[in-house]
């Protein structure tokens, strides 16, 4: 190419760039509307997203009652039936063995997202422990509240608390 063309196309070249920068400056509108309206948009689905999940609570609050109430009746055919037993057998038993209490038998239910309180009020309610804030505290003070997985465990009342967070946990 010769000097001439060459000198030429730089020249448009930057009346290209001129051009360009100035459309930018005056004329472009800045991404700031665009986000905009995206926030908008994220304000509106998380709205939605707050309207599902209310509903998700309320529809699991539901599901833990009813399976609450299902276990306590359980318990309640479990410890009818196995209180039936030990009086058959109170009359062949000496008076030292029937000062011990009966010990109890049931699955705990721990659904994925519940919180240990739920998990330490079966506890209470199925006569596994006598004091669910006892036992939370104890969770607090080992670091074992974090550790509670999902799943059905089988626990006793003859478990002492370290037994029964260590079933809780998996382990």
């Amino acid at each position: 190419m010769s000097k001439p063309t060459l000198r030429y196309m730089a020249l448009g070249f930057l009346i290209s760039a001129i051009v360009l920068a100035g459309y930018r400056l005056f004329l472009y509108e800045p991404q700031v509307s665009a986000d905009h309206s995206t926030k908008n948009d994220s304000v509106t689905l998380s709205k939605e997203e707050a309207s599902y999940k209310e509903k998700y609570e309320s529809l699991l609050a539901e599901t833990e009652v009813a399976n609450l109430t299902e276990d306590k009746e359980n318990s309640k055919d479990t410890e009818t039936a196995s209180s039936e037993k030990p009086k058959e057998e109170d009359s062949a038993t000496t008076s030292s063995e029937s000062s011990k209490s009966e010990v109890v038998k049931t699955t705990i239910v721990i659904n994925d997202g519940d919180p240990s309180s739920v998990a330490v009020q079966q506890l209470e309610d199925q006569g596994i422990i006598k004091d669910s804030s006892e036992f939370e505290t104890f969770l607090e003070e080992n670091d074992y509240i974090s550790l509670l997985r999902p799943g059905s465990y089988e626990v006793t009342s003859e478990m002492d608390f370290q037994q029964i967070a260590d079933s809780l946990m998996g382990r």
